[in-house]
């Protein structure tokens, strides 16, 4: 870390408090992917819990606002701000990944109402926290629970619940947890107890997936150009490659959903990843002829896909990541 922030840190003023803890701000949040026990992710934490009681609301909003999602930020700081009237807390309450459970648990039983929907829109909500937000929570929040794919809930409760909502809405809700819950079962078993068809093999191709990615990144093409071009060229293989680097999901995994007899994972992934309906149509149909099915399967996978709104899939693949991660960590214990 150079001197000039570190004397910075050392300012007493209130305009040097406040430039510090923006640059540090953006610092942190650039460290995409970075773990909050490395040396500069610790010293940039230090430094903005060092200024944060000096700190403006606006200061703090911006703050919580661009570190919401930054994995690099300490579980101190972001119960800091999650600790703050809701307009600063919300993102990180809704978002960031930095809040330890023990300090979920501890927003959940004393906050009101609207920290507690604001838990309710994670990602990932645990049984824990799900029973005390019901319990504490209005109807709002428990509808918001309900809806949310990655609120970990018993059936009974999510039941009686799905009962005090209008029917079509009910009934999509239900469907929608009882195909992941399906998913989420079939990530774990062996690949001979999955209904599936035979592994993709490599095609000739205009572009590899390296090449492709360059030129995402250059900003030269999309992911859906990418993707539908990968269809086009009867390439489902590279399309595969290209879905695992998006989504974070290993491709074995995204090989599995992409060679299964359903459509649930892989529109799971394509909905996360900002994936198109036409691209997605492309894609059903190239499966289609791989697992030598009729076209009108395809269709009723478009179908599917369309039930699945954006929020419900990024919750979902977030949830699988989380529990393919807590396998490996048992399994490597």
């Amino acid at each position: 870390m150079d001197n000039s922030l570190l004397k910075l840190a050392k300012a007493s003023s209130s305009e040097k408090k406040h430039e510090l803890a923006a640059h540090m701000t953006g610092l942190l949040a650039a460290r995409d992917g970075d773990a909050t026990d490395s040396e500069e992710s610790q010293l940039m934490n230090s430094m903005l819990e060092g200024v944060y009681t000096s700190l403006s609301d606006e200061a703090k909003q911006q703050m919580s606002d661009t570190l919401a999602d930054a994995t690099a930020m300490s579980a101190g700081l972001a119960a800091a701000l999650a600790n703050e009237e809701l307009p600063i807390a919300k993102a990180v309450l809704e978002r960031s990944g930095s809040l330890t459970e023990k300090d979920i648990l501890k927003l959940a039983e004393t906050k009101g109402q609207d920290f507690l929907l604001a838990l309710a829109k994670r990602d990932h909500v645990s049984k824990d926290v799900t029973k005390i937000l019901l319990n504490r929570g209005g109807k709002e929040v428990k509808h918001t629970v309900a809806a949310n794919l990655g609120a970990e809930i018993e059936m009974p409760e999510f039941e009686a619940l799905v009962k005090d909502m209008p029917k079509q809405l009910g009934d999509r809700i239900r469907h929608l947890r009882k195909s992941n819950e399906e998913l989420l079962e079939d990530l774990f078993k062996d690949d001979g107890e999955i209904a599936a068809g035979t592994e993709l093999e490599p095609k000739q191709a205009k572009m590899s997936p390296k090449g492709w990615l360059v030129g995402i990144k250059m900003g030269k093409t999309t992911l859906n150009k990418a993707v539908y071009q990968c269809a086009q060229e009867h390439n489902l293989l590279d399309a595969v490659a290209l879905l695992a680097f998006f989504s974070g999901m290993q491709t074995k995994y995204v090989h599995n959903l992409m060679v299964r007899f359903d459509s649930t994972g892989i529109a799971t992934i394509c909905r996360a990843t900002g994936i198109g309906a036409m691209e997605f149509q492309a894609i059903c149909k190239e499966r289609c002829k791989h697992l030598k099915f009729p076209e009108t399967t395809g269709s009723k996978w478009l179908t599917n896909y369309h039930m699945l709104d954006e929020t419900d899939a990024k919750r979902l693949l977030a949830l699988m990541k989380i529990k393919l991660k807590a396998t490996a960590r048992a399994e490597a214990a």
